[in-house]
């Protein structure tokens, strides 16, 4: 064997040997980079290695020839040489030419098949890098920009989540610098003119209260500081503390988020403190606010009785009509019986609140608190000291809007959240991403004024000269108001109550069907000026606002020692520049309100809870009938029957004639109820309830079901004609 020969077959055994221990694939790839190319640059040639090394399942990287001196051999090296030409104009040529070694053609491990979260093949470049900058600029989440990369290039590999979290997670760091993250949320703050307040533990120095008013949602409550509705909600923040959403109402019906307002608990202190920030706002302007809306919040109740004593304040009705239904299911599981209590015409729940005048209300109060004393009882400990708050014969004393429950508030909250996307937020990520929920909701409210203020609406000619001086939804409004007056017809005068002059500022129906009876119309000042305000700005702020105040400071500030000066300007500077404050992060709540870690979806309230009990079903002591309840979904199936069921149907009834043959033998027995003229509901109550007693009961729902569907006029019609045609000879209830 010559000397060549010996030394091919001992480096085709080494290669072998390599390829044993590291698991290749016994593959030399040394011809795919053979090529007497010569490229201008070291990255052109690396760039040209690479795209074949892609090509064929694996990746180059830069590696320099130190492997000699290393334990583990490198099995795939490219390297390149540089040679130097010829001077050409006095200038040398650089070339790089690629050389492929006789033992690094082999892999040291298996080629990759799935390249998807390879950091080689799906690894982000400079241009995808940016592109998730600009997402993360947008509030676009992980999962929704890796989507948006697949898109620009299906082709090319996925990467991870992973890789996506640390490129955004990257781009945060680098804008965030040296701050944490509270620092960085006041700095951001700061430079885009927000309204800011806040505080921080004396010794920790860890923020503890934040008050942040957008300059555009501060230009709008100045302009409709009228209704305020005030709420607060969990699981935006990795700090578990509340979020109170201070919301605001404007002319075009849209709701506009004043402030948002982190604080570490909800008493009365934290909430006076809110009250004091947000009354700040509007010190420069006199206006006032004409109605707080809220729910039960005990904290919030105390801080508005100290700090608005004279301001209207409403809690939500919708809150309380759920809380009386907890309280009703809780007594009675049964659907149809806490539909009973809420709305029964005569004493029904809903006809207390809303009852239109004091004696109403009174009367309606004593036929509830007769018919249902225990859940009066529980009404007088609850509810009875808010009745003011609540009953519609005492809020319509005031201009509320039509703003009776915090549903403004609740919706809010729900658009909170779709922005947020996670419950596991900095105070950083979570400010930037609220800034973008406002900014686009202040688009849709310019567009909306816009509208009001420059698009005629077709209607009718008693609104002519509101046309683009009201907002479209006043005259909506007004519209409803004229179809409720025709439809009142002869009882307008006596019936009409005139609410809508007070709760909205609007001409009310008798007032409105007058107008169109005479053929006049609606004047500018028959309506309120939050009406005919279509645009928003620092109304009302003097136009040199303590200026005059500054000026002499600053004047009094120059004549101080230079020592005195230095004080004077660090806390000028700390005013202008929280963000430089030794400030920290607020500690994490072990015990927060809401759900576990991972969900912003609010817990279930008290009487949803009710809603998913089962069915109470009574123990039968007697026999039962044989049927089950359709017309009551949540009764139960076979209650007992009292006394006066009789066995033997065929034998015992007088009245079988009655009963088709064809459905005689599927009866059991037969029960003589009542012939008070109430027999049809002594039976379903009988049924339902296995006794006759709750026969009026039952008439009232009935009643009631009857009257909010128009098609079973007809049904009980045609139910009429059979009886009379099948039963000629039995009674006639």
């Amino acid at each position: 064997m010559s000397n060549n020969e010996q030394s091919t077959s001992n480096a085709n055994n080494e290669s072998e040997d390599l390829f044993e221990e590291f698991g290749g694939n016994n593959v030399n790839y040394n011809h795919l980079f053979e090529t007497v190319t010569c490229f201008a640059s070291r990255d052109e040639a690396f760039e040209w290695a690479q795209k074949i090394a892609f090509d064929n399942g694996f990746a180059l990287i830069k590696a320099s020839n130190g492997a000699k001196n290393r334990k583990q051999p490198e099995l795939l090296g490219s390297y390149f040489r540089c040679s130097r030409a010829n001077d050409i104009n006095g200038k040398e040529l650089i070339v790089w030419n690629i050389l492929t070694s006789e033992k690094g053609g082999y892999h040291n491990h298996k080629v990759t098949k799935y390249k998807d979260g390879h950091r080689h093949f799906a690894g982000l470049n400079a241009e995808e890098k940016e592109f998730v900058r600009q997402q993360v600029r947008a509030s676009i989440s992980p999962r929704d920009i890796k989507n948006g990369l697949h898109q620009r290039t299906p082709d090319k590999p996925q990467p991870t989540s992973t890789q996506i979290y640390s490129v955004v997670n990257k781009f945060r760091r680098e804008v965030r610098g040296t701050r944490n993250t509270a620092r960085q949320m006041l700095a951001v703050a700061v430079a885009a003119n927000y309204m800011e307040w806040h505080k921080t533990d004396s010794e920790t120095k860890e923020l503890s209260h934040v008050f942040m008013a957008h300059p555009e949602a501060v230009k709008l409550f100045r302009a409709y500081p009228h209704v305020v509705l005030i709420d607060s909600t969990y699981k935006t923040n990795v700090y578990k503390i509340a979020l109170v959403e201070v919301v605001g109402v404007t002319p075009c019906g849209s709701s506009f988020l004043i402030a948002t307002v982190l604080l570490p608990s909800e008493s009365e202190d934290d909430y006076g403190w809110m009250l004091l920030r947000l009354g700040e706002l509007l010190s420069c302007t006199g206006s006032s606010i004409s109605a707080f809306v809220t729910d039960r919040e005990m904290g919030l109740i105390a801080a508005l009785e100290s700090l608005h004593p004279s301001t209207p304040h409403l809690l939500c009705r919708w809150h309380i009509n759920r809380a009386m239904e907890k309280q009703a299911l809780s007594k009675e599981n049964f659907m149809w019986y806490k539909d009973i209590i809420m709305h029964s015409p005569k004493s029904g729940w809903y006809r207390v609140i809303n009852a239109s005048t004091i004696d109403e209300f009174r009367s309606a109060w004593e036929c509830f608190s007769e018919k249902w004393e225990e859940m009066a009882l529980y009404v007088i400990s609850t509810w009875g000291k808010y009745r003011k708050k609540f009953v519609n014969c005492y809020t319509n004393q005031y201009f509320h809007l039509g703003n009776t429950a915090t549903s403004r508030v609740e919706s809010s909250h729900s658009l909170l959240k779709a922005w947020l996307k996670s419950n596991n937020l900095n105070l950083d990520t979570m400010w930037f991403r609220i800034h973008s929920m406002l900014e686009a909701l202040h688009s849709k409210i310019r567009y909306e004024l816009e509208v009001s203020r420059s698009r005629p609406r077709n209607g009718d000619r008693v609104f002519s000269l509101l046309q683009e001086n009201v907002s479209i939804n006043a005259i909506e409004i007004m519209e409803e108001e004229i179809k409720r007056g025709i439809e009142l017809g002869n009882v307008l005068e006596e019936h009409c109550g005139c609410v809508l002059r007070v709760t909205h500022g609007l001409p009310c129906a008798c007032a409105l069907i007058q107008l169109q009876r005479t053929g006049k119309r609606v004047h500018l000042d028959d309506v309120h000026a939050f009406w005919r305000t279509l645009e928003y700005g620092n109304i009302g702020v003097p136009p040199k606002t303590h200026d005059d105040e500054l000026e002499k400071l600053f004047e009094e500030a120059r004549a101080c020692d230079p020592a005195k000066k230095r004080v004077i300007i660090e806390k000028l500077r700390d005013g202008l520049h929280p963000e430089d404050e030794e400030v920290k992060p607020p500690p994490v709540r072990e015990n927060p309100k809401g759900r576990p870690r991972g969900s912003t979806t609010r817990n279930k309230s008290g009487f949803e809870h009710a809603r998913k009990k089962p069915a109470k079903v009574s123990t039968p002591a007697t026999t039962f009938v044989q049927h089950t309840v359709g017309d009551f979904d949540q009764g139960p199936v076979g209650a007992p029957l009292e006394s006066g069921y009789n066995k033997g149907f065929l034998s015992t009834w007088t009245k079988k004639y009655a009963v088709p043959e064809e459905v005689r033998d599927f009866f059991d027995g037969w029960v003589d109820v009542g012939n008070d003229g109430h027999c049809g509901y002594r039976v379903v109550s009988h049924v339902a309830r296995g006794r006759e007693s709750d026969h009026l009961v039952m008439r009232e729902w009935c009643i009631r079901e009857i009257k909010a569907y128009e098609f079973y006029k007809d049904f009980l019609l045609l139910i009429v004609v059979c009886c009379l045609r099948v039963l000629p000879d039995t009674r006639r209830h």
